[in-house]
């Protein structure tokens, strides 16, 4: 009966993401956005509850993965084709598909790698996506549908990427240069002045930025 916890919370986070795709088709982009939230608090507590009762297992990891896919990559994608993208006409629907099957390969690749990969995200974790487009929603800043539409494909693309990114476990073999967290910084200052309503995306967004120029300054292939 101990497995059943995680998989409660895993339902939970697929279920939230289908409950953002129902309130963004309604318009309701307020609460959409806030499920994507709810979706990603669940994701923390499967795993840390199935390792805490000793239940991990193949089983909880693939249903973790469907569930984020949902949640990070269609409901995320879907909610910005709604709150901005959707004045672009057919075109629109392209980065949408795009950051979503990324989503999945993302993934896919995630799953294979466990036993690989260590001390680092290789390619942008998809919760800091979804959370990104979520923020972005939330600030009710509206940019220019052809920019986001570029950005969710960029996001989308570092999402399959090599770019580590740091999963803050102290682990990672990868040197962190103060100057690309200098760096960093200041492309949040630019954000901020160019509309400090965007300040509530900085989090996930120069954690997409300081890990590209992070890596970059490490030498590493994109």
């Amino acid at each position: 009966m101990k497995n059943v916890i995680p998989c409660l919370f895993t339902s939970g986070n697929l279920c939230f993401g289908v409950l953002s795709m129902i309130l963004s088709a309604q318009g309701n982009f307020f609460w959409a956005a806030l499920c994507i939230f709810f979706a990603m608090l669940c994701d923390a507590m499967d795993g840390r509850s199935a390792r805490a009762l000793g239940v991990s297992g193949d089983f909880g990891k693939e249903l973790d993965s469907l569930a984020d896919c949902v949640s990070f990559g269609a409901a995320s994608a879907f909610l910005v084709y709604n709150y901005t993208l959707h004045t672009l006409g057919w075109v629109a629907v392209i980065p949408v598909l795009i950051y979503a099957a990324l989503g999945g390969i993302r993934l896919a690749r995630f799953n294979i790698n466990t036993s690989i990969v260590h001390g680092y995200f290789q390619g942008m974790p998809i919760p800091n996506g979804g959370c990104l487009f979520a923020t972005y929603v939330l600030s009710g800043v509206q940019l220019p549908p052809a920019l986001v539409a570029v950005l969710m494909v960029l996001v989308g693309y570092d999402l399959v990427s090599k770019i580590h990114h740091p999963d803050f476990k102290g682990q990672s073999a990868d040197i962190l240069h103060k100057s690309a967290l200098a760096a960093t910084l200041l492309i949040g200052a630019a954000i901020v002045f160019y509309d400090w309503h965007l300040v509530i995306t900085l989090p996930f967004a120069l954690y997409i930025v300081f890990g590209l120029i992070n890596t970059a300054m490490n030498g590493m292939r994109v």
